[in-house]
């Protein structure tokens, strides 16, 4: 029997606990639309693991006590009721529980003309929410434990969450305001943001899209294959790369940086800098009090610019390679010595040790100039 809003029947193996439901809903006119919806609740322990299957748009809440309760509700047009029903299609609902996992399977049996929501009220004692959707958005507002979320396609919209993030979208943005651990996220395409992390970050744009990452206290990892890298703060390194677009890092204890079309620009506070675009500018600069380690900055075609505090203590050796006899390096720095080229076409060459010497900063151009300024 053809029943709107049924889920259908999986199967589980090793389930300590299985209950299996099949939901009859009315079906109502709402406008140009024929709407089904059907809800219920389960028990879950504390400090569970909830998993939820399905497909369709998922809207994650925090609730107290401890239930886990869910509602679906799909709508569609259609000409009559009965055309209506032969759309929502039917199903049946499953929740079952192994080792701490509880599992809620929902799976609407629908035409893909159908538009699903599903809405999971999950407890705060549940210390981990996992959600795999074939198809939709997944958006949580505020969860006190981790998530784990992955998309066929959709947007990925996060809070406030307590714990750390996982999540995969096949293609759609991710958003992700605060998390409380490390984040570690994909996208095949579209724009990738997280406002504050506590942990880590790891986060790659497998086709198109920007990357920015507002405040991170760990390292931060970025690559995009199409793309801008913006990291405005980071605790630990920044590792950063994209095939098209600019990389700029606000702030950092030290930078990996490559670029193969697009201007590379940072800010380090201690570490290393290893800085490489293939078309494009490089700006660096040593921040005060920066304690920074032996570094290599190299541009095919493109200008290196280093802002240097006045009492840093760093050893230069700069080579401008820039064909046709006229390559430059411009020192603010009398302590670096520029050493007219040989023969026509040797690279110009500049070196010395300022304020004393120290880690030495590697500059390498081979369409640029290269200047080294007084901060």
């Amino acid at each position: 029997m053809d029943v709107p809003m049924k889920l259908r029947l999986a199967t589980v193996l090793m389930a300590t606990a299985v209950i299996t439901t099949a939901q009859e809903a009315p079906v109502v006119r709402e406008g140009a639309y024929w709407v089904g919806s059907i809800g219920d609740s389960f028990p879950i322990a504390a400090q569970s693991r909830l998993q939820v299957n399905t497909r369709g748009n998922v809207v994650v809440r925090k609730i107290a006590g401890d239930q886990v309760t869910y509602r679906v509700r799909q709508r569609v047009r259609a000409a009559s009721e009965d055309q209506a029903r032969a759309l929502l299609g039917g199903g049946a609902k499953q929740v079952s529980s192994v080792r701490g996992r509880v599992l809620l399977e929902l799976q609407p049996i629908s035409a893909r003309t159908v538009k699903t929501d599903i809405e999971i009220g999950v407890p705060s004692q549940v210390s981990t929410v996992i959600i795999q959707t074939e198809l939709g958005g997944i958006d949580v507002a505020e969860f006190d434990g981790a998530v784990q979320l992955s998309t066929g396609g959709g947007e990925i919209q996060l809070g406030r969450i307590g714990g750390t993030v996982q999540c995969y979208s096949g293609a759609g943005q991710v958003v992700i305001e605060r998390a409380g651990g490390a984040i570690n996220c994909t996208t095949v395409g579209g724009n990738m943001v997280v406002r504050d992390a506590a942990g880590t970050v790891a986060l790659s744009n497998q086709m198109g899209g920007n990357i920015r990452v507002d405040k991170a206290a760990g390292e931060v990892r970025a690559h995009s294959a199409q793309g801008m890298i913006e990291v405005g703060q980071a605790g630990g390194a920044v590792f950063a790369d994209t095939q098209g677009g600019f990389i700029q890092v606000g702030s950092a204890r030290g930078v990996q940086a490559e670029s193969a079309a697009g201007m590379v620009r940072v800010k380090n506070d201690a570490g290393p800098m290893n800085l490489a675009t293939m078309a494009g500018n490089i700006l660096a600069e040593l921040l005060g009090g920066a304690r920074v380690e032996d570094s290599s900055l190299v541009a095919g075609a493109g200008d290196i610019t280093v802002l240097i505090p006045s009492n840093l203590s760093v050893s230069v050796m700069a080579r401008n390679s820039t064909g046709g006899g006229a390559p430059r390096i411009v020192s603010e720095f009398p302590e670096i010595r520029i050493t007219p080229a040989k023969f026509f076409q040797s690279p110009l060459v500049g070196q010395g040790a300022i304020n004393g010497g120290g880690p030495v900063l590697n500059l390498n151009t081979s369409n640029g100039v290269i200047y080294l300024r007084r901060k």
